[in-house]
């Protein structure tokens, strides 16, 4: 009796442990993902990035850290200058990348943020990345949608990709507008499942909209 009283106490403090620590680790996350939608400068993306990092190292379970992470270093690299400069961003952010998809393989968002980290890299030098890592970005964000088909980021960025893909090769205003209408449509019937589930996109997506595509209704 003694030996079943003492194992359900040390049942009970574990769980109540986990359950503090759980708690520690949601509330930091939510004050940084909070953080992150006011960064602007070199500095508050990189600040934030070392912090998501520093998550990441002790919650090695969980992808949010991984992907806050990587999306601080890609968006470092499109505020910062020189294209060295931006691709060792990119180099950085493809790290934990590699590492949240390790986790979780067919996690949409984590393909989501691959195609946008390929757009990163035509946008250094298009002329010399531009069909290389077009093609590589439809391919993660194909891949992402068919993770999940109600993903408005993937069809905010397949848009973005097909836009600036000449006609003659099936790109074009023309053909982004239907991925643009879409990815409204998603973005205004599709529920975040978590808390700290990406949410940005949306306000890119509706003026992109409303430039190129006023005309093709």
């Amino acid at each position: 009796m003694k030996t079943t009283i003492i194992s359900l106490f040390l049942i009970m403090a574990t769980v109540f442990v986990y359950s503090q620590t759980e708690q520690d680790y949601m509330m930091i996350m939510v004050k940084q993902k909070k953080a992150f939608k006011m960064a602007q400068t070199e500095k508050d993306f990189q600040d934030l990035a070392n912090s998501f990092e520093r998550i990441a190292n002790t919650e090695t379970d969980k992808w949010h850290p991984l992907y806050y992470a990587a999306f601080c270093y890609i968006n470092l690299s499109f505020v910062s200058e020189g294209s060295d400069k931006k691709d060792s961003y990119l180099d950085k952010a493809q790290t934990f990348i590699d590492k949240a998809i390790e986790i979780y393989p067919e996690e949409s968002e984590l393909f989501v943020l691959q195609g946008l980290l390929y757009q990163g890299r035509i946008q250094i030098d298009p002329e010399t990345r531009g069909r290389n890592y077009s093609m590589k970005a439809g391919e993660a964000l194909n891949q992402a949608k068919k993770f999940n088909p109600d993903n408005p980021r993937a069809y905010y960025l397949l848009g973005m990709n097909v836009l600036h893909i000449p006609e003659a090769f099936g790109g074009g205003i023309k053909a982004a507008c239907p991925l643009f209408k879409t990815a409204m449509e998603k973005y205004r019937t599709t529920v975040p499942d978590h808390v700290l589930s990406p949410t940005w996109g949306g306000e890119q997506n509706q003026q992109q909209y409303a430039q190129n595509c006023g005309e093709e209704e």
